[in-house]
């Protein structure tokens, strides 16, 4: 691997040479930096050639020095992103002007009107900086500045969390993640512009678990793309999210905090009977200075995190518990049986003790040896702890917190090393090394393990997770990274190119066997109570088991490979044109042996047509205040390592999952005897026997399988009111191809109808339902149970109107609103956490009809209005210490949220089997795939609607000069509007061909939230002192 990356990077670095010799500077800011660009002319409006344009940063040691073209136009590119810097306008016969106050951000060109009075030349005028709407800027993206990173209230001091902030993002879940466009998953998370995606999960590093990644302090911006035109980003179906770190200048600056909290101020979740003890330290300190000026800056933070934060945990879901836990199904054993398994199920409710212990630390040295070159290097490091803490919900009433949890540990680092180098005026390259380490290990707590039953898990009556977490012990991955990557920028008249390759290897470990003690799955409470206890006779009364055998050591390897190239071209100040082409291969691993009755399982193909073309238009007029922009671009996703491990694990070969079902007479003779697991994998002896049934799946891609992919067009236009205030308004189109389906190649054909009885809640017999149904003796190879075909089957379809307004910071204020109409639909596509590893089976309510489950997405949410502010007002005008200490200086920031429901769809939920013979238990139809109640639309449920408010209070203290303290109080979810995050969706109850209708349908069951695991209110107190 080693020389691999030797070879590449030399190959590399000679290209860069290579091209640098013969080429020019960027007009097009790289990942991680900014740019300054404009027009100079003179009080007439004729442009002002050859003047010369000063860039200062005096803060960071940065000077640039250059010429406008025949247009009056001129650009500095690949600036880094900080505030502070200046821009000197000099020409003979003009009046010298020095922009003062100009703010670079992160992947932003910030576009500077020059017009010079004609004057003496020594005259030299200073003015504040205002920008118009520059043409360089493509696709939607929004930059959150560290203004905001600092002064918003930030519930967990995790920034990314940052990105609800923005258009076209929608909540995926309840534990931190969040969609782009209608699209699950398919995001990318960089740090500096390099790779800190864990592949595997299709996650930020460290995944939602944690606290954070990085430290809060250690962040100067972030970059969030809903689109990027630029051909320099991929890897990305759905959106980007750059974080920008900080470095150190010439001025020594230092900050020591402390946030602390705890129950006093916290509300009760509703769906929890206590308020448990909850208390969190977080504290921490950075600095960063010059060691060398104007050549050598350090950046130094470290930060600790101790919570102890307790889970409530029951049981208050049908069909055996209501919503107070109350024990309402049916039990017909003996009555020492009823009492001895409800006495069991006492387990489950209990609070739980919990706590995390957090440490992270980062560095980073930026050394200038020339106005020509920078070196940047830094490294971030992350550990993580949790007892009991694989579940992070604050109240869990499905079982989860006791029969699904354990102890568990993360991992995080990664460092970056990048050389910047400016061959001329007109030349730029970047060179950039990357290395990244996520691991994550998971461990049985003996504490959760009963006695009664050991390490088994257990289901009763379709209510899981009441025995042992069946994932665990594991490490689930440990993945490493390098990153290689060169971007080489150019300019050659009105043109700007851009030209960059790269390669990232991508190892994930896995020590992983998924239920290896085993499963029990009863039909109704009567028959687990009878197995529970007096079970002298030896009696299988379960209606499935399952157990997984094989080899728990997995590793693989995918090698990426991406090329682009892009032009923008200007005409004159108006008018600017995007175009480029990216290009993206993935080599992927192949499993090392093919199943023999299945040669397709030893093959995972890999799209060698991934072409992403890319084209933006840029239009500016109304004197640079007004500009509007379309674009179009294809980007594919990411192939994530977590699926391909499935096609390893779940070839028959490698492991082999067995599933016994009582329907089968040879099942129950051969399976185990609860609560024992089965020594070794087992079959049924002969496919004659008519009690015969496979216990084995099989699961391997198609031929066609490929990453999805997604079209994206925008069209938007961007008007500034006022040198601190601009509007914008956008139309986003986009529409997701082969997103990853599942079809069973084993089921056969549906065969003769099964009719169902329809009754209302009083037993009423009110209509039917006739399904054709699926049923085992039409099953195609006898021998396994399901053979699942992974394919790309799936579309998704996704429509916004976007409204922003921003309002920069002046006279005391500074504001952000963005509002966003869409409507999400696709065929069934689930959520993030549905799109990891599709080794569960079909999720179609029919066999290969993706269309037939087309519906307004799990991710729909078709209003999104939020709102952030931050208020500084002067209430006196004198400087007297009483004004100082107590009138003035006081800050208000807030963050409100206003968002209608995301859907549900309503399921069914079958006791005992559907119909005699059929081929699955789950479904109405004997499929096993989708559960949901065929004669009622998708998506007829809503969750809940969100209104939320997040506040701080902020009282600035100034001790002297350059010294100061913050005193902060905030509250999250300032007026306790608890929002529903999960409802009731089982509408009917299937037993012996007769539908019941199930009760409390659309009722909340759940209102958890992230980071804390609940939404209902927060409160914190911190201090801050800055020098």
């Amino acid at each position: 691997m080693i020389l691999i990356l030797t070879r590449i990077s030399k190959f590399l670095m000679a290209a860069a040479c290579g091209i640098s010799l013969a080429g020019g500077i960027p007009a097009q800011q790289l990942a991680g930096t900014g740019s300054i660009s404009g027009v100079v002319r003179d009080v007439s409006g004729a442009s002002v050639p050859d003047a010369q344009i000063e860039i200062r940063n005096e803060a960071r040691g940065i000077r640039r020095v250059l010429k406008t073209d025949v247009g009056g136009a001129f650009s500095a590119f690949a600036l880094e992103p900080a505030a502070g810097y200046s821009v000197i306008v000099a020409k003979e016969g003009f009046a010298t002007q020095e922009n003062i106050g100009v703010k670079v951000q992160v992947g932003e060109d910030v576009t500077i009107l020059v017009t010079l009075a004609i004057a003496a030349p020594q005259t030299r005028v200073t003015v504040a900086a205002a920008p118009g709407a520059g043409l360089a800027k493509m696709g939607v993206s929004q930059v959150v500045t560290d203004s905001e990173i600092l002064n918003l209230p930030i519930n967990g001091r995790r920034v990314d969390t940052y990105v609800l902030l923005t258009p076209a993002v929608v909540p995926d879940g309840v534990l931190g993640l969040v969609s782009f466009r209608g699209i699950a998953g398919g995001n990318s998370f960089l740090t500096d512009g390099n790779d800190t995606s864990n592949q595997f999960f299709h996650e930020n590093a460290g995944r939602t678990r944690i606290f954070t990644q990085i430290s809060q302090d250690a962040v100067a911006e972030f970059q969030v793309l809903s689109t990027a035109y630029s051909a320099e980003y991929g890897h990305a179906s759905g959106g980007i999210i750059n974080t920008v770190t900080r470095s150190g200048s010439n001025e020594t600056h230092g900050t020591a905090y402390w946030f602390f909290r705890n129950r006093t101020l916290d509300a009760r979740d509703p769906h929890s009977s206590v308020n448990p003890p909850e208390r969190r330290h977080q504290a921490g300190a950075s600095l960063g200075g010059k060691l060398i000026k104007d050549k050598l800056f350090f950046f130094l933070n470290g930060e600790i995190h101790r919570r102890g934060f307790p889970l409530v945990a029951s049981l208050a879901r049908p069909p055996l518990f209501d919503g107070a836990g109350n024990f309402v199904g049916t039990c017909k054993a003996t009555a020492s049986q009823c009492a001895a398994a409800l006495g069991f199920l006492g387990r489950q409710f209990r609070v739980l003790d919990r706590w995390a212990d957090s440490e992270l630390g980062f560095g980073k040295l930026d050394w200038q040896p020339s106005q020509r070159q920078q070196v940047s290097a830094s490294f971030n490091y992350l550990g993580w702890r949790s007892p009991n803490g694989f579940q992070t919900q604050a109240v869990l009433n499905n079982g989860e917190g006791v029969g699904a949890n354990g102890d568990s540990s993360v991992r995080t680092r990664y460092g970056r090393v990048a050389w910047r180098f400016l061959a001329s005026g007109t030349r730029f390259n970047e060179f950039r090394l990357g290395w990244f380490k996520d691991r994550h290990a998971d461990n049985i707590n003996p504490a959760l393990v009963p006695p009664e039953t050991g390490l088994v898990q257990i289901t009763v009556e379709g209510q899981p997770n009441l025995g042992v977490n069946a994932e665990l012990p594991r490490i689930d991955p440990s993945e490493n990274r390098f990153e290689i990557a060169d971007t080489l920028t150019m300019v050659a008249g009105r043109h700007s190119w851009k030209f960059g390759a790269g390669t990232v290897h991508t190892e994930d470990f896995l020590q992983y066997l998924s239920n290896r003690h085993g499963t029990y799955e009863y039909a109704d409470f009567t028959s687990f109570a009878q197995d529970f206890s007096g079970n002298t006779a030896g009696a299988r009364r379960w209606q499935s088991y399952s157990q997984r055998f094989g080899n728990q050591i997995f590793d693989e390897s995918i090698q990426d490979y991406h090329f682009f190239a892009e032009d923008q071209f200007r005409w004159g100040s108006s008018l600017a044109l995007h175009y480029g082409l990216r290009y993206e291969y993935s080599a992927l691993p192949q499993p090392p042996a093919a199943n023999p009755e299945y040669p397709e399982s030893g093959r995972v193909p890999s799209s060698k047509t991934n072409l992403a073309p890319r084209f933006g238009l840029s239009l500016g007029f109304n004197r640079g205040r007004s500009v509007v922009r379309l674009g179009y671009g294809m980007f594919y996703a990411r192939y994530h390592s977590g699926v391909i491990g499935t096609f390893f694990l779940e070839n028959g070969v490698y492991q082999q999952p067995v599933q016994l079902d009582r329907r089968f007479l040879s099942d129950p003779q051969t399976g185990p005897v609860f609560p024992n697991a089965l020594p070794q994998p087992i079959r049924t002896p002969q496919p004659s026997d008519p009690a015969f049934a496979s216990t084995i799946d099989l699961t391997f891609p198609s031929k066609d399988y490929r990453n999805p992919y997604t079209h994206q067009a925008d069209i938007a236009i961007e008007h500034t009111l006022s040198p601190t205030t601009s509007i914008s308004l956008a139309y986003l189109w986009s529409r997701g191809l082969h997103l990853t389906t599942v079809r069973d190649l084993n089921i056969g054909p549906a065969g003769a109808p099964v009719t169902y009885q329809i009754n209302d809640a009083q037993g009423h017999d009110i209509g039917s339902y006739v399904t054709p149904g699926y049923r085992l003796v039409n099953r195609v190879n006898p021998r396994w149970r399901r053979v699942n075909s992974v394919e790309s089957g799936g579309n998704s379809y996704y429509n916004a109107l976007v409204v922003q307004l921003r309002k920069r910071f002046s006279r005391g204020f500074e504001g952000f609103l963005a509002y966003t109409w869409s409507h999400a639909i696709d065929f069934n596509q689930g959520g993030g956490n549905d799109n990891i590893f599709f080794n569960d089976g079909p999720r179609s309510l029919w066999n290969g009809d993706y269309r037939g489950d087309k519906a307004s997405s799990q991710l729909d949410q078709r209003h999104r209005l939020v709102i952030s502010s931050t208020f500084e007002p002067t209430f006196a005008r004198n400087s007297g210490a009483l004004v100082t200490w107590l009138v003035n200086r006081w800050r208000l920031s807030q963050i409100s949220t206003f968002a209608s429901a995301q859907p549900a769809t309503p399921d069914v939920l079958i006791v005992g089997v559907p119909f005699p013979g059929a081929a699955f238990n789950s479904t109405l139809n004997g499929f096993g795939g989708s559960p949901r109640v065929p004669f009622m639309p998708p998506s007829s449920l809503d969750v809940d609607q969100i209104i939320r408010t997040d506040a701080r209070l902020t009282k600035v203290l100034r001790i002297s000069e350059g010294h100061q303290v913050h005193l902060n109080f905030e509250v999250f979810n300032l007026l306790n509007h608890v929002s529903s995050t999960s409802v009731s969706t089982v509408a009917y109850k299937a037993e012996g061909a007769v539908l019941s209708p199930v009760p409390h349908l659309g009722e909340g069951v759940a209102s958890q939230g992230y980071p804390d695991g609940t939404n209902a209110r927060r409160a914190q107190v911190s201090i801050r002192y800055l020098w």
